[in-house]
């Protein structure tokens, strides 16, 4: 570790440096990448009425109380959309 015989004592030190800057900068690229955006309610077919079963309230993208993952703007609970899942 260091010793005479040691060619390169730096070696490690500088490979740990390098491999944090790699790292963080992998950070700051997927940090960076733009959110999908949302469809409209028009191009999901979204209405203010339920599916039969199928209903914001118990899909997996509702975000009460009116908040939707994958549709812009505010839904209804009772609604529904082809999105649905």
């Amino acid at each position: 570790m260091g010793g005479p015989d040691c060619k390169n004592p730096c070696g490690r030190r500088q490979a740990i440096k390098i491999f944090v800057a790699v790292l963080s900068d992998l950070g700051a690229v997927f940090a960076a990448a733009p959110a999908q955006a949302k469809s409209s309610k028009a191009s999901s077919a979204y209405r203010g009425s339920p599916n039969g079963r199928q209903r914001c309230a118990n899909c997996s993208w509702f975000a009460p109380p009116s908040g939707c993952g994958v549709v812009a703007g505010p839904v209804s609970a009772n609604g529904w959309c082809n999105l649905w899942g």
